[in-house]
């Protein structure tokens, strides 16, 4: 208690110290700041404070310099730092500086530890994740087109001769995916689960037994106090590699590590269940979403010399960018940090690097497989539709979720909700008209289309990020405004399916 008293004493000190003293002292505020998030202050009106230049001082460092927003119908400025996580703690004084070069003090700061991440007060984080989802849905939106409606990947065949014990895992697992409701993530799942069945399926069968057990372990490492912002990274990461290699097996790893965390009292609020999900995602979707951009590109309009190496290197790339979202997503949701909130490249990177050695070994077990007297077929599927609708109400109210923990907004979390769910929603349905016959002339690729829909996003962004709000007003409408060329362009691809199939039935 004496340390902590002694502590208070020494920082309070400080920062009366770092803030010139002057008549008008009592007037300047004394902020108290969290590093590793965007704040903001505000100033102005119809007076020369339009020209001011604000900036962050403390004795022996350079100043940072707020960036400014422009003005509003008031006249006055919002004035934005990001502070970054590893920014010294202490105290500090925000100056402004006149056209004279002459400094007054706006205001006395003590900057803090974080105590917990708000990814809407990271605006470039904020921007990471979001750009990401609208890729992806904007990708499954281009899938729709016939050209993509057909997959076809070499299997084993169905007669397998197992131990009891053995057969018994490997009905269970055949049953457990055949209950999924139809959907391409349904055949992705069995499809990428072929790697292992090839090479035994002995171990196609008890892998995720094991991956239950060590999700379990993983839970149990996590600790009774911290629960899951604790969870060890190098656990972590192994389970998301080993979802890679085989996504069934990540997400029953999440399974075994769900249950754990509920019996130990861990899951009992709207974070603790949407932090489970985010976990689910880092350990399933890398795999299973990298796996759907490796086999689209390839039959994407590309010349043939790209075509033999942009599936693979976009997938790995994608597969990161994957994982990274979904660890951001996890540290946007716990309500304290710890050893998981982090935003570490090299963890992307590793997961990036398991994609590309899986292809590799996919190319080798199938020319083994080919090349020898192996029980291989070609297995061809007809996708009837992109996305189950189970599917997408557990997304509907996992946005409407996960918005709310962002903002404490129900209206606008349902709101996001809305706009981002609209695409899927197309997917359930074709229209028969209306025919624009103008869109057979408009050629469709996955990534021109995806990367167009980003780009004009980050433009959404960067204009709002000029606007003179405050940074979680910011944040909402940087949410809303980013999604409205998503829904521009899901109907785009709803309209050019129509036209594509009634050239088809006309022939």
């Amino acid at each position: 208690m004496l340390n902590k008293f002694i502590a208070l004493t020494v920082a309070a000190f400080s920062l009366f110290i770092a803030i010139p003293s002057s008549s008008a002292a009592s007037d300047i505020p004394l902020l108290t700041w969290e590093r590793g998030k965007e704040q903001n202050i505000v100033l102005g009106g119809y007076t020369n404070q339009s020209s001011w230049e604000i900036q962050l001082v403390a004795k022996g460092q350079n100043p940072l310099k707020f960036s400014k927003s422009t003005a509003n119908k008031d006249g006055y400025f919002v004035y934005s730092l990001f502070l970054p996580k590893d920014f010294p703690i202490g105290a500090y004084r925000v100056e402004s500086v006149g056209t004279s070069g002459a400094a007054n003090v706006v205001a006395g700061v003590q900057v803090v530890e974080l105590l917990f991440f708000e990814i809407i007060r990271v605006p470039i984080q904020l921007l990471f994740l979001l750009t990401v989802l609208i890729f992806l849905l904007s990708t499954l939106s281009t899938l729709r087109i016939r050209r993509f409606e057909q997959m076809s990947y070499l299997q084993s065949k169905s007669e397998v001769h197992l131990a009891p014990a053995i057969a018994s895992f490997y009905r269970l697992r055949r049953s457990s995916v055949a209950g999924v409701q139809r959907s391409l993530f349904k055949h992705v799942i069995k499809k990428e689960g072929e790697l292992l069945h090839k090479i035994s399926p002995a171990l196609w069968a008890l892998l995720p037994v094991a991956t239950f057990i060590f999700g379990s372990y993983i839970g149990i490492a996590a600790g009774t106090e911290l629960g899951i912002p604790n969870i060890p990274i190098l656990l972590f990461v192994i389970a998301a590699i080993i979802g890679v290699f085989d996504p069934y097996s990540g997400f029953t790893a999440a399974i075994g590590f769900s249950i754990l965390q509920t019996m130990q009292g861990h899951i009992s609020s709207m974070r603790a269940v949407g932090a489970l999900m985010a976990i689910a995602l880092s350990w399933l979707a890398p795999g299973l979403i990298s796996s759907i951009y490796r086999e689209m590109i390839a039959k994407d309009n590309l010349p043939e010399v790209i075509k033999r190496s942009i599936p693979t290197l976009f997938s790995a790339f994608f597969g990161g960018a994957i994982f990274y979202s979904s660890e951001l997503l996890l540290s946007s949701l716990l309500d304290r940090t710890g050893a998981i909130v982090n935003s570490r490249i090299d963890l992307p990177i590793a997961i990036g690097i398991a994609v590309l050695l899986k292809e590799r070994l996919e190319k080798m077990v199938d020319r083994r497989a080919l090349l020898s007297d192996g029980n291989i077929e070609v297995k061809s599927i007809l996708l009837s539709r992109i996305i189950s609708p189970r599917a997408v109400g557990i997304l509907a109210l996992f946005f409407a979720g996960v918005t709310y923990i962002w903002t404490q907004s129900l209206i606008f979390a349902l709101s996001a909700a809305l706009v981002f769910i609209v695409p899927l929603l197309l997917l359930q349905i074709r229209f028969a008209s209306p025919v624009v016959s103008a869109l057979a002339r408009v050629p469709r690729n996955i990534l021109a289309e995806s990367s167009i829909v980003s780009a004009v996003s980050f433009g959404i962004f960067m204009f709002i990020q000029s606007m003179p709000f405050e940074v979680i007003q910011k944040g909402k409408l940087i949410i809303l405004g980013a999604a409205v060329p998503l829904i521009i362009h899901a109907v785009f691809s709803s309209l050019s399916d129509t036209q594509d199939r009634e050239m088809v039935d006309a022939q």
